[in-house]
């Protein structure tokens, strides 16, 4: 990221490296987004007795029931459990999809790299 850093800093950069450098972080997000998409991700409601598998996109691909709980539970217990056993679900792939970012960022510059470049210009006119 030779070329973001430059322009950043304010000096002179190869713009057409900048473009190729964004080019290469949008296709590696781009990348890590499919990847994630395609995981499995499981969880389970308060008591157990349900676990939902969602995509790391967060669709739901099917549920597990315990036995005991279609005999114990009445259909708003079962309801809240269901509920529950996607919704931990979906906090682990809002989980997992943190975390990758995190490491994907790997501490960018902040701002505007070009920022310094553009008010130039602007004041050049």
């Amino acid at each position: 990221m030779k070329n973001t850093a430059a322009f950043h800093e304010g000096r002179e950069g190869d713009v057409a490296g900048l473009v190729r450098e964004v080019q290469g972080r949008v296709g590696a997000l781009a990348d890590l987004l499919h990847g994630l998409s395609e995981e499995v991700i499981e969880g389970t409601d308060a008591t157990g007795a349900v676990v939902a598998r969602v995509t790391g996109a967060g669709h739901l691909l099917g549920l597990t029931i315990d036995p005991r709980a279609m005999r114990d539970l009445d259909a708003v217990a079962m309801s809240a459990a269901v509920q529950g056993a996607i919704g931990a679900a979906r906090r682990g792939t809002g989980e997992r999809l943190a975390k990758a970012m995190e490491e994907f960022a790997d501490s960018p510059p902040a701002g505007d790299p070009l920022a310094p470049h553009v008010q130039a210009l602007l004041r050049e006119e």
